[in-house]
């Protein structure tokens, strides 16, 4: 199996995760939809991928929606938390969005590798 599939199935897996939360996980109307919105968006980053596309765009989504589930667990001054900090009785629901950042991250990892040796093979230096 190529890179650019195992990378595209493990973006794939995460959007799944989205739907899973969006349907088994308490969300306000706002969060569902907000919820929605993202999962779509990995679920065309995946798709792409899998089918050859760069991975830079892959990249940049992991590292946002990364960067995006730890504010809501844990929050921000400015901002709040959609999770409560992961506190009291949230903090199973914020448990598995710093884990969903984890899974984030490492496919950011894997699509920055993946552009670094696509780089390196089409180089001529």
């Amino acid at each position: 199996m190529s890179a650019h599939r195992v990378l595209g199935l493990a973006a794939g897996g995460l959007a799944l995760l989205h739907v899973f939360a969006l349907i088994l996980l308490p969300h306000s109307l706002w969060w569902m939809a907000l919820l929605v919105v993202m999962t779509l968006w990995c679920g065309k980053c995946a798709w792409g991928v899998w089918q050859g596309a760069a991975p830079q765009k892959l990249l940049v989504m992991s590292a946002v929606m990364g960067m995006l589930h730890v504010v809501m667990a844990l929050g921000m001054p400015w901002l709040g938390t959609h999770h409560h900090s992961a506190t009291a009785h949230a903090s199973m629901h914020g448990s598995l969005m710093l884990l969903m950042a984890v899974g984030e991250f490492v496919v950011m990892f894997f699509a920055a590798l993946l552009g670094h040796a696509q780089h390196r093979g089409s180089s001529h230096c």
